[in-house]
């Protein structure tokens, strides 16, 4: 039955579809496509800006630049259109009942398109260049680095694998000094990551033909080898970024390491290191007016204790995701190859929803504590607190956990009992899709 689906789209090519249906080949495996590359200008308005600050073109090498881009984007644009008119040409000529023939003229078209399209983005970068003075040329390296970082960056999959350590260094703010002192490093970094990227963004793109092998011919075992060494790549990029975070860490200054690191880590996996609503609560509760010494001194070593094993709880969440993403993506893979082969294949369980369950009941454990050592009224002006003193919300958080737990928490929470329409019987269970694997 998914075979002939994927016929059936294919066939769909023939009659005009052609873009949408082969750009669509990558998203059958799951996988964030590359042909969607060619048909985005290379070169775009944010550019030219960015040439004009980092080389400081003056007026003269600026109006040049400006109309090399309008010249480009008008090419670029006709480019697209005569794709779109050499694609229509085709029908009279594609045998829809032969879909191979389909994807291999209609890819073949987009493949000598992204050539084209390349060449004219070359073509800008390389009249840019020649405007330059020698002074100017000394930045050329560094330009085109941070370029090709703003346009690939971007399509990170993993944790840290889209971070630029660059910015979060410089949103420090450190003085002229302490980045003299970095610099070596931040280059080496650069560099680095520049090589990485390129070495991902190459294989993503130069992937797509066997992508569409791998459709056109059936051979889903092609997909699932492609996206391997795609996460492979990937997980390149996010190894280096994870490398040179400890390594720029260990040479900042004191004061300004613990605050890089932390941001890293909230930005890398930020539903790890966001505040938790027991942290709103310790924090509030620090600041009850007219706490006995003895209550506040017992507060800070609870908060101290919770703080602690959070910490301890939070790097073991942090090792369960780094593990599990790559693995979802290439199950995610597997799972669309079966599809298409009418085979099944097992799912995969998220091991994480488990484990925020169990730092939910930490955090339980400690507000219970907190609880403990203050009067019901000051407990009451606690932010939040409602989680945990309403009889409902405690079953729901004790006995259920994921997607499934947050509907029924959303149930019971109803004002008056649960929402009008849902029962609550378990022998009468509201009706679910079952998700399946073929």
């Amino acid at each position: 039955m998914r075979a002939l689906q994927i016929k059936t789209t294919l066939r769909a090519v023939a009659l005009g579809g052609a873009l949408a249906a082969t750009a669509a080949a990558p998203a059958q495996f799951g996988l964030a496509g590359g042909i969607g590359e060619a048909f985005r200008p290379a070169f775009t308005t944010r550019d030219v800006q960015l040439a004009v600050d980092m080389l400081q073109l003056d007026d003269a090498q600026k109006f040049i630049l400006e109309t090399l881009y309008e010249d480009y984007s008008a090419e670029f644009h006709t480019g697209v259109d005569g794709f779109r008119d050499s694609v229509a040409s085709m029908r009279d000529h594609i045998d829809p009942q032969n879909p191979r023939q389909i994807m291999r003229i209609v890819f073949g078209t987009i493949d000598n398109w992204r050539v084209e399209s390349r060449q004219l983005a070359d073509q800008v970068m390389e009249d840019l260049r020649g405007l330059l003075n020698q002074e100017q040329l000394e930045m050329w390296g560094q330009y085109t680095r941070k370029l090709f970082r703003l346009k690939y960056l971007k399509n990170g999959q993993l944790p840290g694998e889209n971070l630029d350590l660059l910015n979060d260094v410089r949103e420090l703010s450190l003085d002229a000094s302490q980045v003299e002192q970095l610099q070596p490093l931040l280059e080496e970094y650069e560099h680095g990551l520049d090589e990485a990227l390129r070495r991902r963004e190459q294989y993503l793109q130069t992937s797509q033909s066997d992508l569409i092998e791998a459709i056109s011919n059936e051979n889903y075992s092609l997909g699932i080898r492609v996206a391997a060494r795609q996460v492979e790549l990937r997980q390149g990029v996010r190894d280096f970024n994870e490398t040179y975070t400890q390594t720029i860490a260990s040479a900042l200054p004191d004061d300004f390491s613990a605050t890089f690191t932390d941001r890293i880590r909230q930005r890398t996996y930020p539903r790890v290191y966001r505040r938790t609503p027991a942290d709103r609560a310790f924090e509030a509760a620090m600041k009850i007016e007219d706490l006995e010494p003895e209550t506040l001194e017992a507060i800070t070593d609870i908060w101290t204790s919770f703080l602690a094993e959070l910490a301890t709880f939070n790097e073991h969440l942090v090792q369960m995701i780094r593990d599990y993403k790559p693995l979802q993506i290439k199950h995610k893979v597997k799972q669309a190859a079966a599809r298409m082969s009418d085979s099944t294949v097992d799912r995969l369980e998220d091991p994480t929803r488990a484990e925020f369950a169990k730092r939910n009941e930490l955090s339980t454990r400690y507000i219970d504590q907190l609880k403990a050592i203050l009067t019901p009224e000051q407990f009451a002006s606690l932010p939040g607190v409602r989680r945990w003193t309403t009889p409902d919300r405690a079953r729901v958080r004790s006995t259920t956990s994921g997607a499934a737990g947050q509907i029924k928490k959303r149930v019971l929470d109803y004002p008056g009992g649960p929402r009008p329409g849902v029962s609550e019987d378990k022998s009468n269970p509201p009706k679910q899709r079952k998700i399946t694997d073929d």
